[in-house]
């Protein structure tokens, strides 16, 4: 049986990689690997040009929500937010369940530095109580403030310059990109914003909910910085599926019970985005710690803020194994 393949990266890529790092000439790889000395050269050069190009999209990435923090938000308007936001929440609890706000392309701008480290510095906001929220409330009740919660905490991190990442049911985690060598200007948005999310639920939020009968809201904050790393899950659902159920699949396309599913496993096909890294790990886990209403931060973040910012927060101690 004759077969074909292309003849494009013939020789191991990553094996070339891994003998480089090891220090070991092109001679030496290309003999081990019985390929040319120039096969090896041209592949570390694309690999120089990989890491550059990498090296600069970080750069872009850090640098474009950079001047969006300077410029953009420099007075952050609270009073007016809050009035916003009560007319909103009123707008809400009186009319259909919504969730309808224009935040940037989270997932766009991480394409840019997928496989490659980040400083980030990562907020995590989570609703206090949510449980004895869904004991005590209605169902379409509950939904109309959880996403007037949810809402109005992601118009905040936009405005401070910063990029809602996901949903976590009752809470929003979001970040900040930050440079390694420059971290005061990110790490003093991200308390400024957490500051603004207690006084918005505070005076804008609950004034309304008060005023018809439901149970005041509060939010725990955990705010970390650090490095971590963007990752992309590709969907392989393509693959598994033969072409005898893809006739079928193409036969039920005009049926309503199937179209919902076919459109779902069109959507798994898109690669997903992920952030993994111990910060953002930190950042969820230290809102356990927090009282309602207060900001919980990391020693990285505390050693980076004005001296002003500083003398709001006492040390606590956190043992390990909790």
């Amino acid at each position: 049986m004759d077969v074909y393949c292309n003849e494009d990266n013939i020789y191991p890529y990553q094996t070339i990689i891994n003998l480089h790092e090891s220090n070991i000439s092109p001679d030496v790889i290309a003999s081990q690997l019985d390929i040319s000395k120039e096969d090896v050269t041209n592949t570390l050069k694309n690999i120089n040009l990989e890491i550059k190009n990498k090296e600069e999209s970080v750069k872009d990435a850090s640098q474009t929500p950079k001047f969006e923090m300077l410029n953009s938000i420099s007075n952050f308007d609270l009073e007016y937010s809050i009035k916003s936001t009560q007319k909103r929440i009123w707008s809400k609890l009186k009319a259909k369940p919504n969730f309808d706000i224009a935040l940037k392309n989270t997932q766009e701008l991480l394409k840019k530095v997928v496989n490659t480290n980040i400083y980030l510095v990562i907020l995590y906001a989570d609703l206090v109580s949510s449980t004895k929220l869904s004991m005590n409330l209605p169902l379409q009740r509950l939904v109309s403030i959880i996403q007037a919660f949810t809402q109005e905490m992601s118009l905040i991190v936009d405005a401070y310059g910063g990029y809602v990442f996901k949903y976590n049911g009752d809470g929003i985690l979001s970040f900040f990109f930050a440079e390694k060598d420059n971290l005061y200007l990110p790490c003093n948005k991200a308390i400024n914003c957490g500051y603004s999310m207690i006084k918005v639920i505070e005076e804008g939020i609950n004034s309304i909910l008060d005023e018809n009968g439901y149970p005041e809201l509060g939010v725990r904050i955990g705010i970390d910085v650090g490095e971590n790393a963007v990752i992309q899950y590709n969907s392989t659902i393509n693959n598994s599926i033969d072409d005898k159920e893809k006739n079928a699949m193409n036969v039920c396309k005009n049926i309503n019970s199937i179209t919902n599913k076919d459109t779902h496993l069109n959507s798994m096909k898109k690669p997903q985005l992920d952030i993994l890294g111990y910060t953002i790990n930190i950042a969820s886990k230290m809102t356990q710690f927090a009282k309602s209403n207060q900001i919980i931060i990391g020693d990285a973040v505390y050693n980076k803020l004005y001296t002003n910012k500083k003398n709001n927060f006492k040390k606590k101690h956190i043992d390990k194994k909790s």
